[in-house]
């Protein structure tokens, strides 16, 4: 990894240690960067600020990232913290049980719309609030994290992965409208980890 002394950057999604923002996290903060985490409620909490406490000066913030007002209000504090922002990982991702553990074709609206929402739209929804951080450093890097099955079928991955999908093709349309403006927007795909996300 680059040396990212004097960076500063933003991990979503972080929910413990086995999380891949997390280990995105440490190299991050090993390289140099002051890094600043969320978290969403009360359950992760604790957890996010256990993990934060192995870092550098972090910033803990709360947000959820189904709420508008939540991302404005983590961009605020962002902006009074560092003044702008170079980088940011974006790991969340959700989907209900449900979902997971029954057929795909048993995919309900309410279950669909809270895995698109959580996993994919939150990547467009944050980086909107984010860009003038990031153009304020003349511009910066995002990253997203996907996993195959948003192009192969895998038992009991189902909604997720056309959440996946939708996410790699937000990349695609980000990266095209802010790679102009010096800010660069890619995805990478994990190998099978044993993270929360992948317990379901």
């Amino acid at each position: 990894m680059p040396d990212l002394s004097g960076k500063h950057g933003l991990v979503v999604g972080v929910a413990n240690k086995r999380s891949i923002s997390w280990a995105i996290a440490q190299a991050a903060a090993t390289a140099g960067a002051r890094l600043a985490l969320t978290y969403q409620g009360e359950r992760l909490e604790e957890n996010v600020r256990e993990l934060a406490a192995k870092l550098e000066q972090p910033l803990v913030v709360p947000c959820d990232v189904a709420s508008d007002q939540q991302i404005a209000d983590l961009a605020a504090s962002l902006d009074r913290e560092f003044g702008g922002l170079d980088f940011f990982v974006h790991g969340a991702a959700f989907a209900p049980q449900a979902e997971l553990s029954n057929p795909f074709v048993q995919t309900s609206r309410e279950g669909f719309r809270i895995a698109l929402d959580i996993s994919a739209y939150s990547l467009i929804a944050l980086t909107r609030a984010l860009v003038p951080l990031l153009e304020r450093r003349g511009g910066g890097s995002i990253l997203t994290l996907t996993y195959l099955g948003s192009q192969r079928v895998f038992t009991n991955y189902n909604v997720m992965g056309v959440a996946k999908a939708a996410l790699e093709s937000c990349v695609r349309y980000l990266a095209s409208d802010l790679g102009p403006r010096n800010i660069r927007v890619n995805a990478i795909s994990a190998g099978p980890i044993k993270t929360l996300a992948a317990a379901g």
